[in-house]
């Protein structure tokens, strides 16, 4: 006659529960770090094919770089009355500027990190204005200071139709594209809203990547330079500990943000 398995007892079962609510609890935020960085490399990844990109426009244009505030849609206000600030969540009008045709894949043109955080927080930027669907397709911004002489005040008089040669500071040392926050910060009431980033006190580079939920503003930026290769930093607008005061401690210039000005001479 076979005798009867035995079987768990109430208290065995949860002790197992248990052991794998610890492991879970252990391994989650190693996971969540693993996540986190397969996406800043994706994100990296995309700005090495924005490096490759311009070789290939500067090689089509002699060496002549486009109009930041044009190079990925030709007009940041589509319509008449349209709210610049939702342009690059709104899909309806698909990008049309000279850069977005060297694109091999639309893919590269939006950082996963930051396609992620405009889940919850893409209806916080200034201005937002909610019949805008909050679908994001790109998240780069071109340095204004390189291509037709714009930049504002600041860029030296006469040069129209900038060159990569005209660029006289290391081009290690000079961003071509980087990232911004979609919300506003201390110092910082101009975010992502065209393809131009203003290194000169109207722009700063964005914060999250490694930054905690609690303090979106912590974190680094990536950054494909003239020279292309990729890497990051931490924007020189920094925010006060007490988390309402600008602090451009970490600026160059005395007020530009880092790696935007290309010249040796100083502004």
């Amino acid at each position: 006659m076979k005798s009867q398995g035995r079987g768990f007892t109430l208290i065995e079962l949860l002790v197992v529960i248990s052991i794998i609510a610890i492991l879970m609890a252990i391994m989650m935020p190693a996971l969540q770090r693993v996540k986190a960085q397969a996406a800043e490399m994706r994100c990296r990844a995309n700005l090495k094919q924005y490096g490759v990109v311009q070789s290939m426009y500067l090689g089509d244009y002699d060496d002549r770089y486009p109009s930041a505030w044009n190079s990925l849609v030709k007009n940041e206000a589509p319509v008449g009355g349209y709210q610049r600030y939702c342009r690059w969540h709104d899909p309806r009008y698909p990008a049309d500027g000279p850069l977005w045709t060297y694109m091999p894949e639309p893919g590269i043109n939006l950082c996963p990190v930051f396609a992620t955080l405009a889940r919850t927080m893409g209806n916080v930027h200034p201005n937002h204005v909610a019949a805008n669907p909050i679908v994001p397709y790109y998240s780069y911004s071109m340095n204004a200071f390189l291509g037709n002489g714009q930049g504002g005040g600041t860029s030296p008089a006469g040069i129209r139709d900038r060159r990569a040669s005209d660029i006289t500071r290391s081009k290690a040392e000079v961003f071509f594209f980087g990232e911004e926050n979609m919300w506003a910060r201390p110092g910082n009431a101009n975010v992502l809203n065209d393809n131009a980033l203003c290194s000169d006190g109207r722009d700063w580079f964005g914060t999250f990547h490694g930054a905690k939920s609690s303090n979106w503003n912590g974190g680094t930026v990536n950054l494909v330079f003239v020279d292309c290769h990729v890497g990051s930093t931490k924007s020189g607008l920094q925010v006060a500990p007490d988390g309402v005061t600008a602090d451009r401690s970490e600026t160059e210039y005395g007020r530009f943000e880092k790696y935007g000005w290309p010249f040796k001479k100083a502004p």
